[in-house]
């Protein structure tokens, strides 16, 4: 005769009861003024800037595009998966051995704001690879050939993969993450996510467009996780009025 065992509500269980419990404050993603700016900066860049820059790139000096070819590859996907990756497995094994309450709940706080940054990178490179396969803008390094108008979606040739910059759009990701856990320091995250956003047209891979629209993409699905995010009441919290999605416990960290 076996013995049903009640192992309590589940992960999926608890999650439901969280956001039940915060539905009343549920705020919608104010996305049609944020996709309105971009897509004007996008347009501008595309039209006024993407030729000349494109075309400057070629003559800059060696030491800058030496510079920028070292530290471009931050925004590459897969280093910055390693590294939250090794960081969440770190905190994870750290609570295991911390028997102190606040202790244990300060690192289950931590290991959920790197999850938030985790998964605002990934649902973002996904995006923006699924955008670069179907949009298929061919890169400055065939500008002779192409120009900026050359398009051709649905095409795996790196070449013809320029719109979005991915590695902008993940450091859009990143940093735009990175301000809303650290509010305090959000301009020099905003400040250094678009200066590593440039090192692609400095290194000559992307133009100015590519950019902008990859930063924007990353920008906005980190703000639209954060939302997410704050309707679990994981992380962040909205008030009854809206506003930007603040961290819930920044006295802990």
């Amino acid at each position: 005769m076996t013995e049903s065992i009640d192992r309590g509500p589940g992960f999926w269980d608890y999650l439901k009861k969280r956001y039940e419990a915060r539905r009343t404050i549920h705020r919608r993603v104010p996305w049609k003024g944020f996709a309105f700016s971009a897509i004007n900066a996008v347009a501008i860049a595309f039209f006024v800037f993407d030729r000349p820059l494109g075309m400057a790139a070629k003559d800059l000096a060696p030491p800058l595009i030496s510079i920028a070819g070292d530290v471009t590859d931050i925004g590459r996907f897969a280093w910055i998966l390693a590294g939250l990756s090794t960081i969440l497995a770190t905190a994870y094994l750290v609570r295991r051995r911390l028997w102190k309450v606040r202790g244990r709940f300060r690192m289950i706080y931590f290991g959920q704001m790197t999850a938030y940054v985790a998964l605002s990178v990934l649902f973002n490179a996904i995006v923006a690879n699924l955008l670069k396969f179907m949009i298929g803008r061919a890169r400055p390094l065939i500008y002779d050939q192409e120009g900026i108008f050359s398009f051709v979606p649905f095409n795996l040739d790196f070449l013809y993969q320029s719109f979005p910059s991915g590695h902008a759009a993940n450091i859009g990701a990143l940093f735009v993450a990175l301000a809303l856990l650290f509010p305090r320091f959000r301009l020099g995250f905003i400040g250094i996510g678009l200066w590593l956003g440039v090192t692609r047209v400095i290194i000559g891979v992307h133009y100015p467009s590519d950019v902008a629209a990859g930063l924007a993409l990353g920008a906005w699905i980190a703000f639209a996780t954060s939302i997410l995010f704050a309707r679990f009441g994981l992380v962040f919290s909205i008030g009854r009025d809206g506003g930007w999605p603040t961290p819930r416990l920044s006295r802990l960290l």
